[in-house]
């Protein structure tokens, strides 16, 4: 069985700028979509969200398909900090995807001494490209 790659932001943007045909998943929810930012180019796809807040994989494999991803398809996921990414990834490999990595420090990063994000890694404080709409 295939396994979950896992990619830090610079790794992640190199692989995407190197494949044409990779994507780019946030699986964040659209308040984080919507007031943090996003990154360039990506798909979006919740793993969890309203009203529920729980993940429905039968949905979201739907998703990704309805946006032409094959189970071939190298798909980079990202989230936060990692954790909703490793487990759409997870969810991704046992649907019998072939090509998926998630970004391990996520958009924001990890929790910094004073539990803020943003000051030690992640895809924004990397520099990679985003935007924020």
């Amino acid at each position: 069985m295939n396994q979950l790659t896992q990619y830090l932001p610079k790794k992640a943007h190199k692989r995407l700028q190197g494949n044409q045909g990779a994507v780019l998943i946030d699986v964040r929810t659209e308040a984080e979509n919507k007031f943090v930012g996003r990154p360039l180019n990506c798909i979006f796809v919740p793993w969890v969200d309203e009203p529920n807040w729980s993940p429905c994989p039968e949905d979201f494999i739907a998703a990704i398909q309805r946006f032409g991803c094959q189970l071939d398809t190298e798909i980079i996921l990202i989230c936060r900090s990692g954790y909703r990414s490793s487990a759409a990834g997870q969810c991704l490999i046992e649907r019998n995807f072939s090509n998926v990595a998630h970004i391990v420090s996520g958009f924001e990063g990890d929790l910094d001494e004073n539990n803020q994000r943003g000051n030690i890694n992640g895809w924004r404080y990397d520099g990679m490209p985003w935007n924020q709409c």
